[in-house]
């Protein structure tokens, strides 16, 4: 008898359900195999909050779950959003202190010393003194019987601390474990480490789950409404599922994408609607692609204005999204937000490393967002080789211009991708990618790399984002409203502040 079940390791935010672990199980549900989701992530959140914190003395936990939950208004307000977030944190904070050297919190977990070293990470999870092992202990007394093999759904690094314990853990109860997910791919085919992550796991399987079916198939061909173990509500005002619409990333052209050879392929509007069909009642999607493609979006509005409550995703701005009122449309059709990826106002560096776009038409695509009453959550990119003051001070007049239609802001300094054509033309661009210091083996995917002419971009970044960017009068109303925790989800789903 082998009775799976799909296990997904903390840390991941408990706003919605893990894309990787339930797309796994939907695909396994679709070919008539149960394996029921164990978000241990979620468990382990409401293990702390709703036990380990009242017996603590954080009273405040209960009522601030409970709004998360449920609200009382459509949509979230910011201030109390912020208040109770920052109840949540505090208890973190506390809890985390009984774990010296641990960073925790509720979007990320680093265990002490070398960061990512499979060796130590292999040593804490038999030590049974990890912020997660009393919750394991207990979701493991619970669970035993019910399932023979154990498929640990793995996505981010944030994970890989407690996927090592609860691996250890399972198979020293006999349990057969199988570790899969976009981690363990992404270091076989962009990153390093890969051997490293096998020392720490017996199986892994590093294609999309057809391993596991015996078919040819692409996994995502077939998809329907999974079974979880579990019917906790998740931290969120409203069911979110994850739905891609595609695989891959349909402009695949950016010289720093690591993910260049990933296969392109539509998802059937089909498989939306099977898992519709099993789901909650008006759920929200959120669109999981690597940017989601106008005729994909074009097809579905019909089916998500009339079986969802709202949807969401992340954009290329593109000329494409101006064509035919189609932004209204999805703002009618229930479009909460759209995350996009301006980047930078400046031309040059978008043409350099091939984004595809201009500054001025993105700034369009921002502009007829706001108009359409969708939120706009921009990402903005600094640190770029190549990239000058000039270049910076462009992206920060193309934000003023923009000014009272950004909702939200993220921030970001470039990393330089163990594996990317960037990497492989380096000279071209004028960097030279080096090591790090460490000689302790660990999972690796980005290098350091210097300036050929001895500029430093991503220092030149980090201080213009602290003494220029953060404090402009457009900047400052984005970054005060842009929650620090639940991000993306919770983010749609709040009250959008009146244009300035």
């Amino acid at each position: 008898m082998d009775r799976k079940s799909v296990i997904s390791p903390p840390v991941i935010t408990p706003s919605e359900v893990p894309a990787g672990a339930f797309m796994l199980a939907g695909g396994l549900a679709a070919r008539g195999i149960e394996a029921p989701i164990h978000d241990l992530s979620l468990g382990f959140f409401r293990w702390l909050f709703l036990e380990h914190a009242p017996k603590a003395g954080f009273a405040n936990c209960v009522p601030s779950l409970e709004y998360l939950i449920s609200p009382g208004t459509e949509f979230y307000d910011p201030h109390k959003h912020r208040s109770v977030c920052g109840v949540l944190q505090s208890v973190l904070k506390s809890y985390k202190k009984k774990f010296p050297g641990w960073q925790l919190s509720l979007m990320d977990s680093v265990p002490p010393g070398i960061a990512h070293s499979t060796e130590e990470l292999i040593t804490l999870a038999k030590s049974g003194s990890t912020p997660f092992s009393e919750y394991f202990k207990l979701w493991l007394k619970r669970s035993r019987g019910t399932f023979d093999h154990g498929l640990i759904s793995l996505a981010y690094l944030s994970q890989l601390p407690a996927a090592v314990e609860i691996a250890w853990l399972l198979e020293e109860s006999g349990i057969r474990v199988t570790v899969g997910g976009s981690l363990a791919s992404a270091l076989k085919d962009t990153g390093s480490g890969i051997e490293l992550l096998k020392s720490c796991f017996r199986e892994i399987a590093m294609d999309d789950g057809r391993s596991l079916t015996g078919e040819d198939q692409p996994f995502l061909s077939k998809v329907e409404w999974p079974v979880f173990a579990d019917r906790w509500k998740y931290f969120s005002s409203r069911p979110v599922i994850p739905f891609p619409l595609t695989t891959g990333c349909i402009w695949n052209k950016c010289l720093f994408c690591p993910d260049r050879d990933k296969p392109y392929m539509d998802v059937s509007i089909r498989n939306l609607k099977r898992i519709l069909e099993g789901g909650p009642h008006n759920p929200v999607i959120h669109l999981i692609d690597s940017a989601i493609p106008v005729k994909a979006v074009e097809e579905m509005l019909p089916l998500f204005r009339e079986k969802t409550s709202g949807f969401y995703g992340f954009a290329r701005p593109q000329g494409e999204w101006l064509k035919s009122g189609l932004l209204k449309r999805m703002a009618d059709s229930g479009c909460l937000m759209l995350q996009t990826g301006v980047e930078s106002g400046s031309s040059g560096i978008l043409q350099r490393f091939m984004k595809g776009f201009s500054p001025d038409t993105a700034e369009k695509v921002v502009t007829e967002i706001s108009a359409s009453g969708m939120r706009n959550y921009v990402y903005l990119l600094f640190g770029l080789p190549g990239e000058t003051e000039k270049d910076r001070e462009l992206t920060l007049g193309l934000v003023r211009r923009l000014k009272g239609k950004i909702d939200y802001m993220n921030l970001s300094v470039f990393n330089l991708p163990e594996k990317c054509e960037l990497t492989d033309r380096a000279a071209e661009f004028g960097i030279m990618p080096g090591e790090y210091d460490s000689d302790a083996p660990v999972l690796r995917f980005y290098r350091p790399f210097q300036s050929v002419d001895g500029s430093d971009p991503r220092k030149e970044a980090r201080e213009f984002i602290r003494d220029v960017f953060r404090s402009d009068p457009a900047v400052i109303p984005v970054l005060q409203s842009t929650p620090k925790w639940f991000r993306a989800g919770h983010m749609a789903l709040m009250k959008k502040a009146p244009l300035l």
